[in-house]
């Protein structure tokens, strides 16, 4: 069970010290960083074993100052995702941070005229949505996809690359709560759009799918939808939890012989545990320098207002990642 914490203030300070160099880990002048929902969770007192203070962060972007005895030198472009970034130790809300070996890129060649911000929209956000379809849904071009949370960072991402030549699938559909962000989906790749006011989609989905339901879908609302997430795939349908956005852990209304039957499938994924070295993050940058990715960038903020990022961020103004 998580067991809360009491609440963290964000505050902005410039007396931090600068992380030394040291052997197994790279030092990183961070250059940007995206924003997590999992941050807002820790600063909110959900992540256990946390002990403050705390530089929040689990992904970072910018140079390698220094490489720990690894196989980067200075000067190289690298992003660094989850490894315990912070939660463990001090994360990527900083000048410097210290990754360990295994959490950061190979490094990276960026194409012209993508700058800092955009690439900081990629890593974490691009890796889950890559590792969810292609690990937990094992998407195939002939599968219908359903993302549950479709304005999330992750969701826009979902759409973008299972659209795009990686899996070429043959039909998105969308969710959102909004109205006015369902264009940004669309913009995104996704080709049907739900406006969820009442969170039972399931009816919707089979009438956009004669019936069927969809073939896979993305659970990024968390435990108050799953059920209908599964009510919404079909026969032998995979549903994978991914998020929880809504904030809710648990899913009070779930009953596996019925939501799962006849044959349904239900799993999950993490990014901590996706293998950065492995993961195809030069051909995400690429793609979105080439226009074939969109990135879905809402909001970019300086980084003495990383506590007003965090406010637009837990009142779910963005329709896409805030860097």
């Amino acid at each position: 069970p998580r067991v809360p914490i009491a609440p963290a203030e964000l505050v902005y300070t410039t007396t931090h010290p600068t992380p030394s160099a040291r052997a197994g880990h790279v030092l990183i002048r961070v250059r940007a960083f995206g924003l997590n929902r999992s941050e807002l969770f820790t600063r909110q007192g959900h992540s256990p074993g946390i002990e403050f203070p705390r530089v929040l962060g689990i992904e970072c972007v910018g140079e390698v100052k220094d490489a720990g005895g690894g196989k980067w030198k200075e000067g190289d472009v690298v992003a660094a995702i989850m490894g315990g970034m912070g939660r463990q130790y001090d994360g990527g809300y900083a000048e410097y941070t210290s990754i360990p070996h295994a959490s950061v890129s190979p490094p990276i060649k960026l194409p012209e005229g993508l700058g800092w911000d955009r690439f900081a929209a990629i890593p974490e956000t691009f890796l889950t949505a890559w590792g969810t379809l292609s690990d937990s849904l094992k998407l195939d071009s002939k599968d219908s996809l359903l993302i549950r949370g479709g304005t999330t960072s992750v969701g826009l991402a979902c759409a973008t690359l299972a659209k795009s030549p990686l899996f070429n699938c043959t039909r998105v559909i969308a969710t959102t709560r909004s109205e006015k962000k369902a264009a940004t989906v669309r913009e995104c790749g996704a080709d049907d759009m739900i406006i969820d006011t009442s969170g039972a989609i399931a009816d919707e989905v089979k009438r956009l799918t004669g019936g069927k339901g969809a073939d896979k879908c993305v659970e990024l609302v968390g435990g108050p939808t799953l059920a209908d997430s599964c009510a919404s795939v079909g026969p032998e349908g995979v549903v994978s939890m991914v998020g929880c956005v809504s904030g809710e852990w648990t899913c009070k209304e779930f009953d596996p012989m019925s939501n799962l039957a006849p044959r349904k499938h239900l799993t999950m994924f993490g990014s901590n545990t996706i293998d950065i070295s492995a993961a195809p993050l030069q051909w995400v940058v690429d793609a979105v320098a080439r226009g074939e990715v969109k990135l879905g960038v809402d909001k970019v903020f300086k980084i003495e207002d990383a506590g007003k990022a965090h406010a637009y961020m837990e009142a779910n103004h963005a329709a896409g990642k805030v860097v």
